[in-house]
């Protein structure tokens, strides 16, 4: 057997060496974490999961008219999630503007990542906001701010054959308004069926002011079978403030 340094495991692991692993980096900002209530760490602050079945996406009615498959800023925009399968795959969505976009070919439990992926400007992103909608009604999703180009969001579902290992998480808070933070797994989330699967709390900050201590375990302790969501919360300590976090997945096929 082959020692491989840890370094040098996950750069193979990067490069696409090493057969059946994949690393999974997400990260995400809620710059309005409510006082006294939990919201997760994203642009659009959930408080729970918006799907719970299978659904298509668009982008939502109220963007930038440069937005727009003709124009200056975005022109398209890629989503990545879980499918109705329980594949991960992503799908292309032409902009439209002010007007909102058509509806994905593809069903989705979940939608984790987008970002822009074709824009009519050399160098530029999306002049405006983007939010990703669930396409028959009104549900966000995710949401790209205006001049990002990515969304922002500290959530990631397993996809079905492949096991997750937490290799770290990093996080900071505002520091003049402190926030608790914690980290939730829950299994099996195609199952809406009582009685199902609860969220189970993982990780949990007190009275974070600027940065945590960096979770970098010698050997991972949170392990995520298939089809399990893991994300992470903040809450306001004493007033409404701003979180940033991110963790970092191996993740192995079954």
């Amino acid at each position: 057997m082959t020692f491989i340094p840890q370094k040098d495991f996950y750069l193979a692991v990067r490069q696409g060496l090493v057969p059946g692993h994949s690393l999974v980096h997400k990260f995400g900002r809620n710059d309005a974490v409510p006082n006294g209530t939990w919201a997760f760490v994203t642009l659009i602050g959930h408080t729970s999961w918006p799907i719970s079945s299978p659904v298509t996406a668009k982008i939502a009615v109220g963007g930038n008219a440069a937005d727009d498959a003709a124009g200056a800023g975005a022109r398209e925009i890629t989503v990545q999630g879980i499918d109705s399968n329980l594949d991960e795959i992503s799908e292309a969505i032409v902009a439209a503007g002010a007007s909102g976009s058509s509806s994905t070919a593809a069903s989705w439990w979940r939608i984790h990542r987008a970002w822009v992926s074709a824009v009519g400007t050399y160098g530029a992103n999306n002049v405006g906001d983007i939010i990703v909608k669930i396409g028959p009604t009104a549900g966000d999703l995710i949401k790209i701010a205006a001049g990002e180009g990515q969304s922002q969001f500290t959530g990631f579902s397993i996809p079905e054959g492949k096991t997750g290992y937490l290799l770290s998480v990093n996080a900071t808070v505002d520091a003049g308004k402190g926030a608790d933070l914690r980290l939730f797994t829950r299994e099996n989330y195609n199952n809406t069926t009582a009685p199902m699967s609860a969220a189970r709390l993982k990780k949990y900050w007190d009275g974070v002011i600027g940065a945590i201590p960096p979770y970098r375990p010698v050997s991972p302790d949170v392990i995520m079978p298939e089809l399990t969501d893991v994300w992470m919360e903040a809450r306001g300590d004493g007033a409404s403030t701003e979180v940033s976090a991110d963790m970092e997945i191996l993740l192995v096929d079954d």
